[in-house]
């Protein structure tokens, strides 16, 4: 049975998700399988989210979900009342369903984001060099970032910007034009500054410098971006440098002040114009910056516009996505349900056609046939006999593997006497 232990923004408050994170991805999805708690394991963990997807053994699945939850406790610290009240257990359809919405970008906090699908497929790969990936979370896990790929590149779900950082740099593209030719400033490392960052190195803005209050916060951000970092007290130095500064402080007070960028941008910018996006709550550029010479000056207020207007578009394209989200679980199921319960049904088909051919070959010796075209016959009724007694039990398993019914499997195993 495939299970989803799922801890996420919606249940749970960000600082119970750090609470609820695991250190060592590694070593908790060796030791889920080594254990015996799963068969197979991939650990999913995002800011937003910590989900364990495997697959249970039908015959201790209940004990194994018990140890499951005591197993996060234990090595988390998180008290096991705790962890109950915010984990959702989900089965079969419920976690395959989970696990698309996931890739497809639908259930995060910010619609469509583009970041989940790459830390799905990240977590993937870790669980496959493990060795704690087996055929079932292979198949499921390729499909789910299928359909993620397939929902971004059929709908325009994670078009257009989500948050005031991303829209910064979407209206100065808007309004400079190309900007992999320009030379870009970020000031605060926080995760606005973070964002802003991250978006211009994904629009192909090769030159960015970084400055921040904690010039080593600075410094890894602007690895992480392959920008250069700069001393906060260089930013007016720098400023006049570049094309576009993003702002992204928390202070209480503008620190960017006119009269003193009035007097650097003083000759230095002939025919340049400086494109300079404050997104500090409150604002750390004062708004007489927006008047010096030179400078073109946008705020939140100028963003927010964007920002609602992307949300909009993204949720009617989310319906679309789920659309499509919702066919290819369908025709996942079908296909999955085959794999899963096949080999069952294919020894239920063996157990009973060992007992036709047994009797078939008694019936014939009493008889004492020996007219080859009537036991060809006899044969060919005996096999339509038997396939149409089992048909509608077949179909029964087939309609259970779909709906997890896993205590009907079970009984189906006991009936023919088939081990699991």
């Amino acid at each position: 049975m495939i299970v989803c232990f799922s801890a996420s923004y919606k249940k749970a408050k960000l600082p119970l998700l750090e609470a609820l994170v695991f250190k060592d991805a590694a070593a908790v999805m060796k030791g889920l399988c080594s254990q015996g708690l799963m068969e197979e394991c991939i650990l999913v963990q995002t800011c937003h989210r910590v989900e364990i997807y495997g697959v249970l053994k039908d015959s201790s699945k209940e004990d194994s979900i018990k140890k499951i939850l005591k197993f996060w406790s234990a090595n988390t610290g998180v008290s096991l009342d705790i962890l109950t009240e915010n984990v959702d257990l989900l089965k079969g359809r419920e976690a395959l369903a989970n696990l698309f919405n996931v890739a497809s970008g639908l259930d995060s906090m910010v619609v469509g984001e583009d970041q989940i699908l790459g830390q799905v497929r990240t977590a993937y790969v870790k669980a496959k060099k493990l060795g704690s990936v087996g055929l079932v979370l292979d198949k499921v896990f390729m499909k789910a970032m299928n359909v993620g790929r397939k929902v971004r590149s059929e709908t325009r779900v994670n078009e257009g910007s989500v948050s005031i950082s991303s829209a910064a740099v979407d209206l100065a593209a808007k309004e400079l034009g190309d900007l992999r030719r320009l030379k870009a400033l970020v000031v605060g490392a926080g995760e606005a500054g973070s964002v802003a960052a991250e978006t211009l190195r994904r629009r192909g803005v090769k030159k960015i410098l970084i400055a921040n209050r904690t010039y080593e916060t600075g410094a890894q951000l602007a690895e992480k971006v392959q920008g250069k970092p700069i001393l906060f007290e260089e930013i007016y130095e720098v400023i006049p440098r570049t094309d576009l500064t993003i702002i992204a402080l928390t202070v209480d007070k503008p620190v960017v002040k006119a009269s003193k960028l009035r007097k650097i941008f003083s000759g230095q910018r002939a025919n340049r114009e400086l494109f300079l996006v404050d997104i500090s709550q409150p604002r750390a550029v004062e708004e007489k910056v927006g008047s010096v010479d030179g400078v073109v000056l946008r705020n939140i207020d100028s963003l927010k516009e964007v920002v609602e207007e992307s949300i909009r578009s993204r949720q009617s394209e989310a319906e679309k996505a789920k659309k499509i989200l919702f066919d290819e679980l369908a025709r996942f199921e079908k296909q999955q349900l085959e794999f899963l319960v096949q080999p069952l049904i294919s020894e239920i088909y063996k157990r009973v056609d060992g007992i036709r051919q047994k009797e078939l070959k008694r019936a014939l010796s009493k008889m004492a046939e020996s007219d080859e075209k009537k036991m060809q016959i006899l044969d060919r009724f005996s096999r339509e006999l038997v396939e149409r007694v089992l048909q509608m039990p077949i179909d029964q398993l087939r309609e259970a593997a779909l709906n997890s019914d896993d205590d009907l499997l079970s009984a189906a195993e006991k009936l023919f006497k088939i081990k699991s």
